[in-house]
């Protein structure tokens, strides 16, 4: 089976080891009380002076060994929809843009809830996106509960198990007595597993407030959690592949404690979203060549120590649905399928995931569909031997009508959907002469007139708004949605 490997057997084994040494004698600092007084409990080294914590090997090793290596999630009515691990690969969305491009004018912009849910109705239906994420920020709700408002939105209109994560220390619990509305009890919830949350440390070896309580919140209700280190390349940690690669495992480690002292048992993901520092513009590109490497090397880290791994792969750092944008998403999907990433976050991102663009998302959904085609395997088909077969091209002088060309070109030939123009110069004339743009907007167009509605019912609906009510602060109220 085709895999990527970026470093030699030994070289992983020695980035672990040494990753186990950082831990173990330089620690992590956590600006948590809550989280420091845990592991405390636990046995971990703790000192208060410091606010750092440090690892024994053994208790690291241990760690390791109680996490699942495959992790199955649930949709909204219980029903087993994926696994992630193992040879598994999963394109979703990347995560929390700040702002959209406008599929309609082009205009860049700060979104509201009817484009949100513009981003689930199409997202649900597209082939090679596993599940939605929370792809960008709203500005017409209150802050304190945008990250309640994002699942909230996600559930109402799609069935499927969702990526997301709490803006706040207090976030998690909230989002989770959403998600118990669909199930008999939290205990239910914990089986049954609908949502991985994203827990991101904060480079170099330090663990914030609302990270380490979201962290606790997640194990106590059996939320998925990928740990999720954003290190910058050059800046946050070392500028050689290797060095950075012993810090991201070495946090990504430092969490994995943390959630096994909590519960062992608990499902965690070894993710990652690392950017290459631009040290003449001072930008991090996430596409950067740097960074894929990075990406393909703890991928198979992960997949050494049999913990299911993330990153986010599938994205352009371009402002624009430009050729940039298409070769970044597509270098990062088909070396993330090669590498076998697990979950591959940022389908639809632009501009170091600031920005989401509908358009693009669809345009991702057909490269993430090829990148799975390319790593189909390879088997023996009816063709060898050959010569069988070239005695009956003699007879039959045309191989396209061929028996064995009728039966395995199906699942031999890929047929992207029309985002991807495999007219000659004639038939796109005759078609209509559409640009890149025009295909996305069109498809964009059919699949919200296409989706088909799956209410959650109004008593269910009416418990979720207000939960999200209940976390308002002042006087603002929810959106009302069409």
């Amino acid at each position: 089976m085709l895999e990527l490997k970026v470093l030699e057997d030994n070289l992983v084994e020695n980035i672990i080891d040494e990753a186990l040494s950082l831990l173990q004698d330089t620690g992590v600092e956590v600006q948590c009380d809550a989280l420091m007084e845990r592991m405390e409990s636990a046995g971990l080294n703790v000192d208060k002076n410091s606010n750092r914590i440090t690892f024994p090997k053994r208790i690291v090793e241990e760690s390791i060994k109680s996490l699942p290596s495959i992790i199955d999630l649930y949709d909204r009515s219980g029903e087993h929809f994926s696994t992630i691990g193992g040879d598994s690969t999963h394109f979703v969305p990347g995560s929390s843009a700040l702002n959209i491009l406008d599929w309609k004018t082009g205009e860049r912009r700060t979104a509201q809830t009817p484009d949100f849910i513009e981003y689930i109705k199409v997202a649900d239906q597209l082939k090679h996106i596993s599940y939605p994420a929370s792809a960008f920020s709203t500005d017409d709700i209150p802050q304190d509960i945008a990250d309640a408002w994002r699942l909230y939105l996600m559930l109402a209109h799609s069935g499927k198990p969702v990526v997301t994560g709490a803006f706040t220390h207090h976030g998690v619990n909230r989002m989770a007595e959403m998600m118990t509305c669909f199930r008999k009890d939290k205990n239910d919830l914990i089986e049954k597993p609908m949502a991985v949350f994203t827990c991101c440390p904060n480079s170099p070896l330090r663990w914030g407030l609302d990270s380490s309580h979201n962290l606790i919140d997640c194990v106590e209700n059996g939320i998925v959690v990928e740990v999720v280190p954003v290190l910058m390349i050059g800046l946050a940690v070392p500028v050689t592949t290797v060095g950075a690669l012993v810090m991201q495992t070495a946090e990504v480690l430092s969490g994995i404690v943390f959630t096994q002292m909590i519960k062992s048992g608990a499902p965690v993901i070894f993710g990652g979203a690392p950017g290459a520092f631009h040290m003449q513009l001072m930008s991090a590109p996430m596409s950067g060549v740097e960074a894929l490497q990075l990406y393909s090397g703890y991928a198979q880290i992960a997949r050494h120590l049999k913990i299911p791994s993330q990153g986010y792969m599938g994205l352009g750092d371009g402002k624009f649905n430009d050729p940039q944008a298409g070769s970044e998403t597509a270098s990062g999907a088909y070396i993330a399928a090669m590498s076998r990433m697990n979950q591959v976050a940022g389908p639809g991102m632009l501009d170091f995931v600031n920005c989401f663009s509908l358009e693009k998302l669809v345009f991702d959904d057909e490269i993430c569909g090829h990148a799975h085609h390319f790593m189909r395997d390879i088997k023996i088909k009816d063709d060898l031997p050959i010569k069988p077969f070239i005695d009956e091209v003699l007879v039959e002088q045309q191989i396209c009508t061929m028996d064995h060309t009728l039966e395995y070109w199906p699942k031999e030939l890929y047929l992207p959907g029309p985002m991807i123009d495999r007219t000659s110069w004639d038939q796109w004339k005759q078609f209509g002469s559409k640009t890149l743009q025009d295909r996305a907007r069109e498809t964009i167009q059919n699949l919200l007139d296409q989706y088909n509605e799956s209410p959650i019912g109004d008593h269910i609906d009416k418990e979720l708004r207000t939960i999200i009510n209940n976390g308002i602060a002042g006087s603002e109220t929810l959106p009302t949605i069409l």
